[in-house]
């Protein structure tokens, strides 16, 4: 246990590679729970020493991480230009304006920190961005909108304005719910980025869902230029989970391990490509995509808030087998209903079979007649005061 101490008394707690703040404001309206996991193509930085002068290496990274005037430290790693640190801080938040800033440094030696240690980048977002959905802002008139503007578009580009389908089936601009517009944005986006699109409820992140972002950030110098990395031509990224808790709301999440026993789809290869489809509580989730397994493990995690933690859920996660030219296949469904407090503990941890998705009355086989599962874990985290 290594302690070190913020303003005014504060004291943030190091505990196995995790920060966390001890004191919660009494005015926050949540807390900000980030992982800094790693960083890719960093770039050169320059070495001295006594007798050969200054050289160019590869850099010896930490990242200080700063939020709510509290200030958080990972370990400094070896030289690599792609270093891991799997770090999680945990912070009070005031309001959704408070900017989240993470510096990434070098360090001229493995065990400590220094005054004059370089700064490689910079990485700054608002609070208020990991707590909205991508693309989407109330109007005036109480209605949703989404508005999706191209990946890697250039100053002055349009937004598009987005259209899908609202909670009554009609094609519209204008939604009910944040969800609703969440959902037309990743339409559009999916379209027109095709397969650099960042979406809202799919991706290649480990978590996808309400309130988190896990995606990677470029890294920026104090004048704000993007940095390029040692490939040259290549920005320098760092990847982030950013995971709000907001003051009295409950979450739960879902974890997609693995399935189990699928039968074969392609034919000469004898394999399958398979993806998931998770509808739980009015939410839409969409996998990353596994390609050539019987037995793929999915390693996804899909979160939501929950209004009521004594409402049953109906969890049905739709397996898919993708396909190039033809339509994806529909191979099966697992379905299970249940409250959130039934999940604590590891209660509902468990394999499930995959029926077929005809009436889900047979079971979904593989050619050696052993039925296909789906293997699942819960997560929930109830609001607690403190």
């Amino acid at each position: 246990h290594i302690g070190r101490r913020g303003p005014r008394g504060s004291l943030l707690s190091v505990i196995s590679g995790t920060t966390v703040s001890t004191m919660r404001p009494p005015n926050a309206i949540g807390r900000m729970e980030v992982t800094i996991i790693q960083a890719h193509n960093l770039p050169q930085v320059i070495w001295s020493s006594g007798k050969d002068g200054e050289f160019l290496g590869l850099p010896q990274a930490y990242c200080v991480f700063t939020l709510n005037k509290l200030t958080a430290q990972t370990t400094i790693n070896k030289r690599d230009w792609s270093p891991n640190w799997n770090h999680t801080v945990s912070i009070a938040v005031r309001d959704v304006w408070q900017v989240c800033s993470l510096k990434v440094m070098h360090s001229k030696t493995l065990h400590r920190t220094h005054k004059d240690d370089f700064t490689i980048g910079n990485v700054s977002l608002p609070a208020g961005q990991v707590i909205n959905w991508r693309g989407v802002s109330l109007g005036v008139d109480g209605q949703w909108r989404a508005f999706h503007r191209p990946y890697n578009a250039g100053a002055g580009t349009i937004y598009t304005v987005c259209r899908g389908k609202n909670r009554n089936g009609v094609e519209s601009d204008r939604f009910e719910t944040a969800e609703e517009a969440a959902s037309a944005y990743d339409d559009v986006a999916s379209k027109k980025d095709k397969e650099m699109a960042v979406l809202n409820f799919s991706g290649e992140g480990d978590v996808v869902g309400q309130h988190v972002k896990e995606e990677q950030f470029p890294l920026a110098g104090e004048d704000g230029v993007g940095v390029v990395g040692v490939q040259a031509g290549v920005a320098a990224m760092i990847r982030l989970r950013l995971k709000f808790h907001m003051r009295g709301v409950s979450y739960l999440e879902v974890q997609l391990e693995r399935a189990a026993c699928l039968p074969k789809m392609d034919a000469g290869l004898g394999s399958c490509d398979a993806y998931c489809i998770a509808m739980i509580g009015g939410y839409n989730f969409k996998s990353r995509l596994v390609r050539n397994s019987l037995d793929p493990r999915f390693q996804q995690t899909f979160r939501i808030n929950v209004r009521d933690e004594s409402e049953v859920l109906e969890l049905r996660v739709q397996i898919w087998d993708w396909d190039r030219f033809d339509d994806d296949d529909h191979m099966g469904d697992a379905v299970l209903r249940f409250t959130p407090r039934e999940t604590e503990n590891g209660a509902l941890d468990s394999a499930y079979p995959v029926m077929k998705p005809e009436g889900n009355e047979v079971a979904l086989r593989n050619g050696k007649g052993v039925q296909s599962t789906l293997h699942l874990k819960f997560n929930y985290y109830p609001w607690k005061e403190s």
